[in-house]
């Protein structure tokens, strides 16, 4: 997520780059946690603007064809403080949300990883990759190998837990991109990058 204040109020750009479906899935989450509902909609081919309210606060959740999904408040420049707080933390919850999509517990039974260390975490993505979090692999405190079946897998190490843990977000945001853009050809310079970023290529931790 972004934020920018350019405009004179907050707002909260979930998506820079997506298509209406991302749209659609977003205003989805919002219906279902925390509960929302859309008091007014307004769409056409390539923009629509779906009104709601967030704890007293009248937002926007907002879509463009060259802007993608973002987040504001319905009185723009005369948004209170109360409104422009209320966009960072729907935006919040909204990249908690896309960041946990699709991804659940990997039930391979398994204790010890890849790498030879204890398994912490194995989640995987219903629409296939999988993530596996290892601590003491034998002289590296933490490790995480990651793979997109049939695309790519990577190991990296990191030195502590919050940091792994980090990484694991960072990447399960990453996949989940690769996976919703990786058919579409128009995107690929995009795909392509996203997956060097996931591979940390020319970084020495990467191997």
């Amino acid at each position: 997520m972004k934020i920018t204040t350019n405009n004179g109020y907050t707002e909260a750009i979930i998506d820079d780059d997506c298509g209406f479906n991302k749209f659609y899935l977003i205003a989805n989450i919002l219906q279902k946690k925390p509960k929302l509902f859309f008091t007014k909609k307004a769409s056409d081919t390539d923009t629509a603007y779906w009104d709601f309210i967030y704890n007293g606060s009248e937002l926007t959740l907002h879509y463009n064809i060259y802007l993608g999904v973002s987040i504001f408040p319905k009185a723009s420049r005369n948004a209170t403080n109360v409104d422009n707080e209320a966009v960072a933390e729907v935006g919040s919850l909204l990249v908690i949300a896309l960041t946990d999509l699709n991804w659940s517990e990997h039930k391979s039974g398994k204790i010890t990883g890849p790498e030879g260390g204890t398994i912490i975490l194995d989640i995987e993505n219903s629409n296939g990759a999988r993530i596996t979090l290892e601590k003491d692999c034998g002289n590296i405190p933490f490790s995480i190998t990651m793979g997109i079946y049939g695309l790519m897998m990577h190991t990296y190490f990191e030195s502590t837990y919050g940091k792994a843990v980090e990484y694991v977000a960072s990447s399960k945001l990453k996949i989940n991109k690769i996976i919703e853009i990786y058919d579409d050809e128009s995107r690929r310079d995009k795909c392509d990058k996203l997956i060097d970023e996931l591979c940390e290529i020319n970084r020495s931790k990467s191997h």
